[in-house]
């Protein structure tokens, strides 16, 4: 029973980051929701008490998925700087097609005027991004003279630029693209010569199956009938399963992502 209710959750916050992300917060129905996640609205009641719940339940997700990665690539036992690079190309693969992440980011810029939930996604993104910047520091692999803070900035300055360029429509192939390129110059800018040497700046080769573990966040189910326009909003294509181009947590994924997205 319990495995059973924590599927219809799973079910209802995939279909809630699918609709958020495409409509915002505001026009994201809960009929809608329940009806895409293939449950009733009943069902949906019994887990969220409000929308306001269910758009705080997608967020949680997207910090699992991001504190999953980090987590995961630590125990890869890569250096620090490799791990943020790795983690912010994850990130590009998520905000080009990972319903839970676009939707974290659209949730924290439209809810920034102070109402529940007020998660703002990108800092999280960037603290995370800061604590691989710090441990960078402690293993020597920052150039004498750079301060983290600054080195924060120019990543944060990446994440804002990942996110925008996602946002604008930009096709993962030529995102993947300009950020391998942008970590090419912020390496010169901040990271030792010796240690700069051993690092990738393109998305990890291949699959990479020893980063794990890779979590479900999607489970595929029946959405059930079309979702019906909404009022001053363009539906667009219709709305498919939760889960449909979602992506893994770890970034085994990222490299082998890359073409199923460029494909869309």
């Amino acid at each position: 029973m319990q495995e059973r209710s924590e599927r219809t959750r799973a079910r209802l916050v995939g279909a809630a980051a699918e609709l958020f992300d495409r409509y915002g917060y505001a026009e994201a129905r809960l009929g809608d929701i329940s009806r895409v996640a293939g449950v009733t609205k009943g069902a949906l009641y019994f887990h969220f008490a409000s929308k306001q719940e269910l758009a705080a339940a997608v967020q949680e997700s997207g910090c699992l998925l991001l504190d999953e990665t980090v987590l995961a690539l630590r125990r890869d036992g890569r250096p620090a700087l490799q791990s943020l690079i790795d983690t912010t190309h994850a990130l590009a693969v998520w905000a080009t097609g990972e319903p839970v992440v676009r939707a974290s980011f659209r949730l924290g810029r439209e809810r920034a005027d102070g109402q529940r939930p007020v998660l703002n996604y990108h800092l999280v993104c960037v603290a995370a991004a800061g604590r691989l910047l710090a441990r960078a520091a402690e293993e020597g692999a920052l150039r004498r003279g750079v301060a983290e803070d600054a080195a924060r900035t120019l990543v944060a300055g990446m994440i804002a630029g990942i996110e925008a360029a996602a946002w604008s429509g930009a096709p993962y192939p030529e995102l993947s693209s300009c950020l391998s390129e942008a970590w090419t110059l912020v390496l010169r800018a901040v990271a030792e010569e010796e240690a700069a040497r051993g690092l990738r700046t393109a998305p990890p080769p291949g699959p990479t199956a020893d980063l794990d573990p890779t979590v479900d966040l999607h489970p595929a189910v029946d959405p059930g009938p079309a979702v019906g326009p909404h009022p001053a909003v363009d539906p667009g294509p219709a709305v498919g399963p939760p889960g449909q181009g979602s992506r893994a947590v770890t970034v085994s994924t990222v490299s082998a992502s890359a073409g199923s997205l460029s494909s869309r």
